[in-house]
């Protein structure tokens, strides 16, 4: 209670000599979660190859299926999915909340804006390559599906963690993709 008086008093002082924009700059800073202008915003560029293992008939992200890779991004932070088919049989990815993907046909809305490949239900043919960009705005357990019918059910998913308590990317097992932060 005591810091909110503070807080009320210096804005009050922001708004007495800086105007309304000294008004919506006070504001913002005693709202948690509000980014701070000027701040850098943190990326991760995150590469994802369908198909690549022919040992389990091609239904995998870069060799692993069932969840056997997981993704790690710090909520709020930018992900550039550069996604590639290099398997014979279509495929696409979405993103969607842990659980839901496992289906025969996967939802076709992603978990959030930006986070799935084109022609989603139809694939994307071999040689295909789809760069997907969103923003990890919501901590939780979340899914890379494959989004052709089908293709969840058989395997072809992977885990994605948007994380409060992570600083930096991750992706166990080690070398399972190429991540780099920005």
């Amino acid at each position: 209670m005591v810091r909110m008086h503070a807080l009320a008093r210096n804005a009050w002082k922001v708004v007495r000599w800086g105007g309304a924009a000294g008004a919506v700059a006070a504001v913002a800073a005693m709202t948690p979660g509000t980014p701070v202008l000027g701040a850098a915003m943190h990326s991760v560029d995150v590469a994802i190859v369908a198909g690549k293992s022919a040992a389990d008939g091609g239904f995998d992200f870069n060799g692993y299926q069932r969840g056997a890779m997981t993704v790690t991004v710090p909520t709020g932070w930018q992900v550039a999915v550069h996604f590639e088919n290099v398997n014979v049989l279509a495929h696409s990815l979405i993103v969607v909340p842990s659980g839901t993907g496992q289906q025969a046909v996967p939802p076709t809305t992603p978990a959030f804006p930006g986070a799935m490949t084109k022609d989603l239900a139809a694939g994307l043919p071999k040689g295909t390559k789809q760069t997907l960009t969103f923003t990890a705005s919501k901590a939780g357990a979340y899914e890379f599906v494959c989004g052709v019918p089908g293709h969840g059910v058989a395997g072809m998913w992977d885990k994605l963690v948007v994380s409060d308590a992570a600083k930096a990317p991750s992706v166990p097992p080690a070398g399972a993709a190429a991540v780099t932060a920005k």
